[in-house]
């Protein structure tokens, strides 16, 4: 693990990022109203949507939010989130996917939910063949986690 600073959605060297999130879902919406999940809403229109359908059918756990779709153009592919038929495609340099730190966006974080989605990401990640992956310190700030105290021990 190497630390990093910077915004999280402008990170060009990654082959995904995490959206710290939590597993509420409000008719058929996830709840992101805080947080980087907020700014993900706010710049990628729809991913709610994406998110709060995979917490249905899947649960309160890590998710992929992206879908590969061909790029006519160069004959490749592109990363990009669902549109939903209601905003344009969004596409992304990289990968994005859910991290759970909360049950409950009210709720502070319970060390054992991060720890469950860190096991979930390197599973994925390994799936993925990811090399890089860029996400925020989970639990901490609106989690009321400690980074140095209680987290990164738990994850190194």
């Amino acid at each position: 693990m190497q630390e990093i600073f910077g915004d999280l959605f402008e990170s060009e060297r990654a082959d995904t990022i995490g959206i710290l999130t939590n597993g509420c879902v409000n008719n058929g919406v996830a709840v992101m109203g805080r947080g980087c999940a907020a700014k993900a809403k706010f710049l990628w229109p729809g991913v709610q949507m994406t998110l709060g359908k995979a917490i249905r059918d899947g649960g309160n756990h890590v998710h992929l939010l992206t879908e590969v779709a061909p790029n006519i153009a160069d004959g490749g592919y592109t990363r990009q989130l669902p549109n939903w038929g209601l905003y344009p495609a969004h596409p992304v340099p990289y990968h994005v996917f859910s991290f759970p730190t909360k049950e409950h966006w009210k709720d502070p974080s319970p060390l054992e939910l991060v720890i469950r989605s860190a096991q979930e990401l390197l599973a994925l990640a390994d799936h993925m063949k990811w090399e890089s992956i860029v996400n925020g310190r989970p639990g901490c700030g609106l989690g009321h986690l400690s980074w140095t105290e209680t987290v990164r021990p738990a994850l190194s």
